[in-house]
């Protein structure tokens, strides 16, 4: 599994360049968070991006993270978050104290989810929502960058006309576990999370998704980036 010690300004920078796919996220998280979703824990923050862009955009305020990335956490911190150096497996938080726990692009990069998931439950108050955002498996994109991972570059033959203009770094995008949407499902209902709901975006092929932002849909059947939610009971 790569960790992104040595990828953080490119992680920023291809959001940066591709500003459409980033607001298109952006929507979705900023959805399926709400207005208030209280004291949240943003799992594997990376940089921040997201969550000043929340802040900004939408006046959503998350200001704690968890970030295994020493680089990645340090950018984070210059953007006013606090943030825990640890991995999703093992937080070092007391139980019960968060109103929703969110991993948003990360689970590609957790080891084991379902052991992240479960501590995501130990700390969260009861009613407290769990939200797990990524690139599922089955996806356009995640079916391209599997390929790009096999591959080990953009520049096979065999991907010329399926890329968009400037795909993600594929460091990122092969070093990544992706996911299909069932398993994100099962780890939430294997740790006793209950009422799921679904909303998704990117739903256009790859090549055309940075042509203009698309707000949230319900569901997980067609996008390229799916929130999975539920609740702890």
């Amino acid at each position: 599994m790569i960790t992104f010690d040595e990828h953080s300004d490119a992680y920023d920078a291809w959001f940066q360049r591709n500003e459409a796919v980033l607001e298109s996220e952006l929507r979705l998280v900023a959805h399926v968070l709400g207005s208030n979703p209280g004291r949240t824990l943003s799992v594997g923050c990376g940089t921040g991006l997201f969550e000043q862009l929340l802040q900004k955009q939408y006046g959503i305020s998350i200001t704690e993270g968890l970030e295994p990335s020493p680089p990645m956490g340090e950018i984070a911190r210059k953007r006013g978050m606090t943030v825990i150096e640890a991995g999703a497996e093992k937080m070092p938080i007391e139980d019960g104290i968060y109103d929703t726990v969110m991993f948003n692009g990360s689970p590609g990069y957790i080891a084991d989810l379902d052991t992240a998931v479960a501590e995501a439950h130990r700390l969260l108050k009861t009613g407290g929502r769990l939200l797990l955002i990524d690139i599922p498996a089955e996806s356009s994109y995640g079916v391209l960058y599997r390929l790009g991972g096999a591959y080990g570059t953009w520049t096979d033959e065999r991907l010329r006309g399926v890329l968009p203009q400037d795909p993600y770094p594929i460091e990122l995008a092969g070093g990544a576990n992706w996911r299909p949407t069932q398993d994100k499902i099962d780890a939430a209902l294997k740790s006793g999370f209950t009422d799921l709901t679904y909303a998704q975006t990117l739903t256009r092929h790859p090549c055309f998704s940075d042509t203009s932002p698309e707000d949230p849909v319900e569901g997980y059947q067609s996008g390229d980036y799916v929130a999975v939610c539920a609740v702890k009971p």
